[in-house]
């Protein structure tokens, strides 16, 4: 059994002014979701826009019918089925990582990077992700099917972006335009 530890709450404010943060995150976040169509959405706004942001990076690419279905989240001009997902970090450090899987009948497994909430890039992972973990020196089992995605090969697909790109992935960086 481990120890409760206790850490003070690390803003001090009233109850009013807590109440008064929300309310403004509120009115941001109605904001972007009515953008995007979706003002009574209570999913993670994150989440909402990195698969309207794939749609559109996928020339026009349309939502699964369900936003919350298994296995795709948009199916592509040309028929392709597409797994969005996102990984959210500060920019100075990574306390978070993710894991990019196959998924039988999926074409694409797509990951949008936000580092202090904006996006700095979109990678689209083929099925097989044999040789991309063999460029990214990667020791974890399971790599026809996972990657065990770090900082570390964040930035090495950002800087040899041509390279991956070879190996198979589609990727994006900004300017997106």
């Amino acid at each position: 059994m481990t120890d409760n530890v206790l850490r003070p709450a690390p803003h001090s404010a009233d109850v009013p002014e807590l109440l008064s943060l929300l309310d403004s995150y509120r009115l941001a976040r109605q904001s972007l979701l009515g953008a995007l169509g979706l003002g009574r959405s209570n999913r993670d706004p994150l989440a909402e826009f990195a698969e309207h942001l794939v749609a559109a990076l996928w020339g026009g690419g349309q939502l699964a019918e369900s936003r919350v279905q298994a296995n795709y989240d948009v199916v592509s001009a040309d028929g392709e089925y597409i797994q969005v997902k996102y990984l959210a970090n500060p920019l100075s450090d990574w306390p978070n990582e993710h894991t990019v899987r196959s998924i039988p009948g999926v074409d694409w497994y797509t990951l949008v990077v936000y580092e202090s909430f904006s996006v700095t890039g979109v990678l689209a992972f083929p099925p097989d992700l044999t040789e991309i973990c063999s460029d990214l020196g990667k020791r974890h089992p399971g790599q026809p099917t996972s990657l065990q995605f770090t900082r570390r090969n964040w930035w090495s697909i950002r800087d040899n972006a041509d390279a991956y790109r070879q190996l198979g992935m589609r990727i994006w960086l900004p300017p997106f335009l």
